[in-house]
């Protein structure tokens, strides 16, 4: 986890920081969806998420789940558990892990006014009786990287 900074909220002069280069990561998920189930999955392979549909409740729910899924946070008002069930929420959270992975690499103690972008493509394949529908969605976070200075 690495707290954002907003410059607005701190008291500092330029003697106290330095903003160092721009960072970004992004982060890819697939979604298969039929009528009954839904897949999502990294495509470099590195967690996979099956869901289906509760026949009794109507509702999907998580069947499977192998792998690791690696998700950071970008502030304390955002830590609440990870709602697996939404891609969105699951490409961005991935996304933030390794932005804050590269904020780490440069000596960083936080990010100043972060970026996120989600891009959602969706593909239907089949007739009208075999629907399947094939969703990608790519986030993009950047921002720069903020250093404090001590004395």
């Amino acid at each position: 986890m690495i707290n954002t900074v907003y410059l607005d909220e701190l008291n500092l002069t330029g003697k106290d920081y330095e903003i160092t280069d721009r960072v970004e990561s992004s982060a890819t998920i697939i979604v298969e969806m039929d009528k009954t189930s839904y897949i999502v999955k990294d495509p470099e392979g590195n967690f996979e998420l099956k869901f289906s549909l509760n026949k009794k409740t109507g509702q999907m729910e998580l069947g499977n789940f192998t792998g690791v899924l690696r998700a950071g946070y970008l502030s304390t008002r955002d830590l609440n558990s990870l709602n697996l069930d939404s891609p969105d929420e699951v490409v961005r959270r991935m996304a933030i892990y390794r932005l804050v992975n590269l904020v780490k690499q440069q000596g960083g103690d936080g990010i100043v006014e972060p970026l996120i972008a989600t891009n959602i493509e969706g593909v239907e394949q089949g007739g009208l009786f075999s629907s399947k529908v094939t969703v990608t969605f790519l986030t993009t976070v950047s921002g720069k990287v903020i250093k404090l200075k001590t004395k």
